[in-house]
């Protein structure tokens, strides 16, 4: 059996970690950092059957005071937690760096031999280790790659094993580049390395991904104490990681695979087209591509994430571990925020939630989505990501729809076709029909009178007319209008095309441009104060958004969809 060598590292970065675990049907590149989906509950114990060695970092950097606290108390009291989870026949030690020296120039040499047995390998002594971790205090320098050494020598000769290493940032000692110093490291074939990051800077950030190069291991990153207290748990326990929610992906899927990445490794994925936006099932999840990445990944079943956070929770937990949020109704009641999961891919989690009591951390979660949709930081538009284009095609230079769209039925009535869609960002995208039929997104179809129109951005059939006057390939429009927009906050929002719109009571000489998960008064409505209602001063847009009896904010626009035909 393969030996599981668990080294988590808290300290200063985001480390990007995937999602399949190798010998369940992940793919793992040869040379590259395993990808794998992890998340654990804190207060569920966790087994641990291979003997266990954990490092903890108590160099002076873990005495800076943003876990929030101290980040030396954050590391203890993550100990603690798992220590108390683990069955008592579990074979457990601690060893500790950084407790005897100081971080002086003068104390270099003495500070990189600082690493101290706390309590030796053996049978889980429960008293010991809490007395041991106490004791502890953060003063010297970070030996990470000598202390590994010395895990490894207490640890039994063969078999399963793990080493836990707890710290906040690279090594100080080893005259090494990164990656180069990893050769150091023992080169078991049954010995994995996992690091967990905890606000780590670049270059210690790199080291460790070095490490887990090496070893064939799990990268993790850990942004605040709560989320070290539950990665500490997931890297005792990484095999439960599977069915988890990653902060990049699901089983052996991840954000960012293309289509053709995704097929391979999903197997049963059903066709998916290269333009626009489509969602398709799979297994029990709804996978959502645009123009053949996978953007999104939405778990039926109520999967947990990489923390334990999971369906029947509250809002409170999501803001322990994610921050402060802020939240939008969408048309079936419920409320909808995003958090970040990888600030570095641009992943979040988007939560919807129903909303109970007077406060919205009080609201129990009823969806969880992994999703290509980072916020620039919680309650605010501004910095971030610049803002997606994406021009979507539907049909094709033959008038037919495109791989994975199809044509629903009963045909539209419409009796002609006048203009190129506002939406258009090349010739041959129309607007046909009166203004509440909702066709202004029509692509020339197989006749030469006939059209295919599609209603909503994310949705993958379209309607066709046939006998349609005017059919041509109008020129579009010299500044057009995006067709969607997929905003920070998680809203889909559908640009405005006729009917009677409420304006907000806070400010009636708005205009409604968008509706945002349908329409009516208790919707959520991107407003307008000019003809264009998107702020492009900046890279990443904004809008101003919210319902008509309701406060408004300034969201950023993480996608806009505009029209095209080849």
């Amino acid at each position: 059996m393969r030996l599981r060598v668990a080294i988590c590292i808290a300290a200063t970065a985001i480390i990007a970690v995937g999602c399949s675990t190798q010998g369940s049907g992940g793919p793992k590149e040869a040379g590259g950092t395993q990808q794998v989906s992890v998340t654990a509950d804190p207060a569920s114990e966790v087994s641990a059957t291979a003997p266990t060695v954990i490092v903890l970092d108590a160099s002076g950097s873990m005495k800076q005071d943003d876990a929030p606290g101290p980040r030396i108390d954050a590391a203890k009291n993550a100990i603690h937690t798992l220590v108390s989870g683990l069955p008592d026949d579990a074979a457990l030690g601690l060893i500790a760096y950084g407790t005897a020296t100081g971080s002086s120039d003068a104390e270099k040499v003495a500070g990189c031999r600082d690493i101290k047995t706390v309590v030796p390998l053996g049978p889980l002594d429960r008293n010991a280790f809490a007395a041991g971790i106490d004791g502890l205090s953060a003063s010297g320098y970070t030996p990470i790659m000598a202390a590994l050494q010395q895990a490894a020598a207490a640890l039994p000769a063969d078999g399963e094993r793990t080493i836990i290493l707890v710290s906040d940032g690279e090594d100080t000692c080893s005259t090494e580049p990164p990656c180069e110093s990893t050769e150091a490291m023992p080169h078991d074939p049954d010995l994995t390395i996992h690091t967990i990051g905890f606000k780590l800077d670049a270059a210690a950030s790199a080291q460790l991904k070095c490490i887990v190069d090496a070893t064939g291991g799990m990268a993790i990153d850990a942004a605040n104490a709560a989320q070290l207290t539950a990665r500490l748990a997931v890297a005792s326990d990484p095999e439960s990681a599977r069915e988890r929610l990653s902060t990049s992906g699901f089983r052996n899927l991840w954000i960012g695979m293309t289509e053709e990445e995704t097929r391979k490794a999903a197997g049963d994925l059903a066709p998916v087209s290269k333009t626009g936006t489509v969602v398709v099932q799979w297994q029990d999840c709804e996978l959502t591509f645009t123009d053949g990445v996978l953007v999104e990944i939405a778990p039926r079943t109520g999967a947990a994430t990489l923390d334990g956070l999971t369906v029947g929770q509250k809002m409170q937990r999501a803001a322990e571990l994610y921050g402060p949020f802020t939240a939008t109704t969408n048309s079936d009641g419920e409320s909808v925020a995003v958090f970040p999961a990888d600030t570095e891919a641009g992943t979040g989690y988007r939560i919807t939630f129903t909303p109970e009591g007077k406060k919205a951390d009080e609201g129990t979660i009823t969806r969880i989505v992994l999703c290509r949709c980072l916020p620039a930081t919680a309650g605010s538009s501004a910095g971030g990501t610049p803002t997606e284009i994406v021009n979507l095609v539907a049909v094709d230079g033959s008038g037919k729809p495109k791989s994975g769209w199809s044509v629903q039925t009963p045909a539209m009535k419409i009796s002609e076709c006048y203009a190129a869609s506002q939406s258009a960002v090349t010739p041959g995208v129309i607007t046909c029909g009166i203004t509440a039929d909702g066709a202004d997104a029509c692509w020339v179809g197989p006749e030469p009178d006939s059209i295919l129109c599609l209603q909503f951005p994310w949705g993958t059939e379209l309607i066709t007319a046939r006998g349609v006057d005017g059919v041509e390939a109008y020129p579009p429009p010299a500044d057009p209008t995006p067709f969607g927009l997929e905003l920070e906050n998680g809203l889909l929002c559908r640009v405005r095309h006729g009917g009677s719109w409420p304006s907000p009571e806070s400010n009636p000489s708005l205009a409604g441009a968008y509706s945002c998960r349908g329409q009516g008064t208790d919707t959520p409505i991107v407003w307008s104060e000019s003809s264009y209602p998107i702020d492009r001063s900046e890279d990443r847009w904004t809008v101003l958004v919210g319902p008509s009896k309701g406060p408004l904010e300034t969201v950023a626009v993480t996608k806009a969809i505009f029209l095209a035909a080849e």
